[in-house]
């Protein structure tokens, strides 16, 4: 009875620093899967009349971005390692622990402020009229996506 415990309880706490520690896809990658406000206005370049100097601060933009990404991301998966390996002790060591989560989200944090600020520039390196034409493309997008996920019905839909 006590292993059934022991054996239930080591599973939810490897469960529960699996949650906190390992990236979350949607969070933690932001865009993980698709392209993210720089491929969106790259995707939709000459709609938006982008100059090629305007593509390259956009693709430098971007490239930092994801060096931020994938360097924190690695540092991410460091900790995530070696947290499970001291889960795998018969007497945890809940303040390293709890000091490694603490890593982790600072290191999600970095992620984060490194989108925004990526974002922010991107923003800037548009003019005023590219970005309200971006709006307009992206909440087009936005309700064609959800018109064909069934969410809302289409819009200007010839039978309606």
């Amino acid at each position: 009875m006590i292993q059934r415990r022991l054996v239930a309880f080591f599973a939810i706490a490897l469960f529960v620093v699996a949650q906190v520690t390992l990236p979350g896809l949607a969070r933690a990658g932001m865009h993980h899967g698709h392209m993210g406000p720089i491929g969106f206005y790259l995707m939709n370049q000459d709609r938006l009349g982008l100059s090629s100097d305007q593509t390259k601060k956009l693709m430098a933009l971007k490239m930092e971005f994801m060096k931020t990404k994938v360097m924190e991301k690695a540092r991410i998966h460091v900790l995530h390692m070696e947290t499970m390996a001291l889960m795998m002790h018969h007497n945890i060591d809940v303040g390293q622990v709890q000091k490694n989560m603490d890593k982790v989200l600072a290191h999600k944090k970095k992620i984060m402020r490194a989108f925004v600020t990526m974002v922010a520039g991107a923003h800037k390196v548009l003019t005023n009229e590219q970005f309200v034409q971006v709006k307009k493309l992206w909440r087009e997008m936005m309700l064609m996506h959800h018109g064909m996920m069934g969410h809302h019905p289409p819009l200007h839909h010839p039978g309606m």
